[in-house]
């Protein structure tokens, strides 16, 4: 494991332990537990192995810059939203890193950075990438609800369009709790449930979003496919904006900041995004998607003095 991991940002022997079930239940009860744990742990498995088979054409396609924290496609970047303020010097974890851009460019404006993402293949790209851009960032193969870091760790957890992938989002906003120091904050950005459960449709001759099963928490399924042919089976949670800012309060967080990130105009788009427009019909989609309603949010959030 790297110096600068192991060093600066403590990392533990051994996984930080989840808390013990004390009080009496049935036999039933138990069972019912076990199995829905078996299942999570087959969707967090089957999540990986997706990612690690993925990777390499999702880095091909996506072609994330590393000269500035992405919060996601067609939307203004960190240092014209200026979100996360000043974070020279200052000790961050970004989890569901991927590839490690938005590691990368913190770690260019002077932060302290460590990546922990659960796929090995997309660690791998981000050390190559960190390598190529001659910057130090810690990076590592783990899971976002159980990190293996010691309390009280990092100034800034941050994470983008990651946390659909979170099978048990309290869990996680929990260990986040746990590894941020005193009034240091969280910020991510996901996508919106309204892009999540609707569709673009005509009506009266006008582009309108139709939304149905807002309030309906499910596993969304999707299948990508390779440039061999091959197929991978893809899933997200999807969730509500109300499920994330009761994570955030009953974990012990002040919400601080909420945007709703509104696309730019073609003249304001980076040349990347404006070939992916000219070679993707998918972004095409998005793009005028966008138009009509919100598909990415970040929210900001302070950690509460306990």
């Amino acid at each position: 494991m790297c110096s600068l991991t192991s060093c600066v940002f403590g990392v533990v022997g051994k996984i930080h332990p989840q808390p013990e079930l004390h009080s009496p239940s049935s036999h039933a009860k138990i069972s019912g537990g076990i199995l829905q744990c078996t299942w999570a742990m087959l969707l967090s498995s089957s999540l990986k192995e997706g990612w690690n088979r993925i990777s390499k054409d999702y880095q091909r396609k996506m072609r994330i810059p590393t000269y500035d924290v992405y919060w996601g496609e067609f939307v203004a970047p960190e240092s014209r939203l200026g979100i996360l303020g000043n974070v020279k010097e200052k000790k961050i974890l970004e989890i569901g890193c991927g590839g490690a851009q938005n590691s990368i460019a913190l770690a260019k404006w002077g932060a302290k950075v460590c990546g922990v993402d659960l796929s090995r293949r997309q660690i791998l790209y981000g050390k190559e990438l960190s390598k190529g851009d001659m910057v130090e960032v810690g990076l590592i193969v783990g899971d976002m609800e159980r990190l293996p870091f010691k309390d009280e760790t990092f100034d800034i957890v941050t994470t983008a369009i990651s946390l659909l992938y979170a099978p048990d989002l309290n869990a996680t906003v929990a260990e986040v709790n746990r590894v941020l120091a005193r009034d240091g904050c969280f910020t991510f950005s996901a996508t919106h449930p309204i892009a999540d459960g609707g569709k673009l449709v005509r009506i009266r001759g006008k582009s309108a979003v139709a939304v149905r099963d807002y309030f309906k928490r499910r596993i969304l399924h999707w299948v990508d496919k390779l440039p061999d042919g091959s197929k991978v089976r893809m899933h997200s949670y999807y969730r509500t904006l109300q499920d994330y800012f009761d994570a955030l309060a009953e974990n012990g967080f002040v919400i601080e900041r909420y945007v709703e990130l509104e696309r730019l105009q073609r003249k304001a788009l980076h040349a990347l995004d404006l070939d992916d427009l000219k070679k993707r019909q998918s972004a095409r989609q998005l793009y005028r998607f966008m138009r009509e309603a919100p598909y990415w949010f970040v929210l900001k959030a302070r950690k509460e003095a306990s």
